[in-house]
């Protein structure tokens, strides 16, 4: 069965959440792309796209806590540069073809529900809806 959305990734903030499906969309579309047996241009393509909105969607969420006075900012700042640098890494292995797409969706997933599941939980917790 396909991944797509599901309730189960709702946090209860418009926003986050909203932001949340678009990101999933896009890991989503990576994944088809590979299975569809895209170019690899198109597949690095693809996960510069994911890049660019991991870095809007970090801003997005980082101003949320500056404007909430969120108490872990600078550790869930840390976090989400750790994830780019990753992200990057992943980027540069695809190119290489040191890793192929399946691994890079599986870190892709991995990353997403891991981060959401546990650092973006703490902070709608403290924000709110």
């Amino acid at each position: 069965m396909p991944l797509h959305w599901d309730e189960k990734y709702n946090l209860g903030n418009e926003k986050i959440d909203a932001e949340h499906h678009i990101f999933l969309d896009l890991i989503v579309e990576f994944d088809s792309l590979a299975t569809l047996g895209a170019s690899k241009d198109k597949l690095v393509r693809a996960l510069k796209e994911i890049g660019k909105y991991a870095e809007f969607h970090f801003l997005s969420e980082e101003n949320l806590m500056i404007d909430s006075n969120y108490p872990d900012l600078e550790h869930h700042i840390k976090l989400h540069r750790i994830l780019v640098a990753s992200l990057e890494d992943q980027h540069f292995k695809l190119v290489a073809e040191v890793t192929g797409p399946s691994q890079v969706f599986d870190f892709l997933f991995q990353w997403f529900a891991l981060h959401t599941s546990t650092e973006d939980k703490k902070l709608v917790s403290f924000i709110g809806t």
